[in-house]
């Protein structure tokens, strides 16, 4: 089954009608050059993008930032949270420079923090050395078109009794918000690739409804990331009773983001072949060469209750 997007949706974001669309969109996005993960700057058509799609402004953004900390020194919980200038601005970001909703989102992380500390921290660094499970998870080398990065999931190669569910929840909070300490991320956003080949009675254990709503939870109400997209890779059992539980608590708008795909070719319709996995049919050799996720890992000790400074 193939759920399609229509018209140029998928390239240029959600956005129909208005200036930041037609802009967009006079670009020919699909002729853009294919930019690397890694970064050190955001180029002149990002930025652009920035104000048009997320409000943002060098007026806009110093008011936002201050209404917003006025705001959490009005929480008493979170008031002695010093919170950088750059995780404010994630959220801001993350929410189209809506204060009421970056303020709470940034309520409910630091909630969940509270009662799961643990989920916070970086899983040790030997894992990713004797733990086949941990090469699950990759972030792609190469960014879509449009700027977005792309995170792959691959259930076959987790190994449930040598990587605990804890540690692969661990491993890929941690990851996001080491990633999104990239202002390209930020503005773009982030694509998953769930591929559920070799998914099993082992994984569907954990789609519980207690799971599902904190996965949900996590990912829609607390990280600081744009969902763009989620394309789920071949039907099985855990991928029908995941959608099933996971389709009574999305709203429509995330559900419209989500595609489910019989087999890999479909996802040529969505991505360029240069950013895929050869394994689907893709350009990409290595989808390891870099290690990003090993490196977010690490990154992620220096991470506190106040964020970290972006990458550049």
């Amino acid at each position: 089954m193939l759920l399609r997007l229509k018209g140029n949706c998928c390239l240029f974001g959600r956005l129909s009608s208005g200036p930041a669309f037609d802009w967009i969109k006079s670009k020919n996005i699909k002729k853009m050059e294919i930019l690397p993960f890694h970064m050190d700057h955001v180029p002149e058509f990002f930025m652009r993008k920035c104000k048009l799609e997320l409000m943002e402004s060098p007026e806009n953004k110093v008011k936002s930032i201050e209404e917003l900390r006025t705001m959490l020194k009005s929480d008493k919980k979170i008031s002695r949270v010093n919170f950088h200038e750059d995780l404010l601005v994630q959220y801001l970001r993350r929410s189209k420079y809506d204060v009421k909703k970056s303020f709470k989102q940034i309520q409910n992380c630091i909630a969940v923090r509270e009662k799961q500390a643990t989920l916070f921290k970086s899983i040790p660094d030997e894992y990713f050395s004797s733990k086949v499970s941990t090469r699950c998870l990759a972030v792609l080398p190469k960014r879509c078109p449009e700027g977005c990065t792309i995170i792959l999931c691959q259930f076959g190669l987790w190994d449930t009794s040598e990587l605990s569910f804890e540690d692969f929840k661990r491993m890929a909070l941690v990851m996001l918000f080491q990633i999104l300490r990239d202002p390209m991320n930020q503005i773009n956003g982030l694509k998953f690739i769930h591929d559920f080949s070799g998914a099993s009675i082992h994984h569907l254990k954990y789609c519980t409804p207690q799971n599902m709503l904190l996965l949900n939870h996590l990912g829609l109400q607390c990280i600081p990331g744009r969902l763009k997209e989620i394309h789920c890779l071949y039907d099985s059992i855990v991928l029908k009773t995941l959608w099933a539980i996971a389709k009574l608590m999305l709203t429509e708008k995330i559900k419209q983001r989500v595609f489910i795909h019989s087999n890999p070719e479909e996802l040529f319709d969505y991505f360029p072949r240069s950013v895929l996995p050869a394994e689907y049919g893709g350009e990409v050799q290595d989808i390891y060469s870099e290690d990003i996720v090993r490196k977010a890992n690490k990154a992620n000790k220096e991470y506190t209750v106040a964020g970290q400074a972006n990458f550049y």
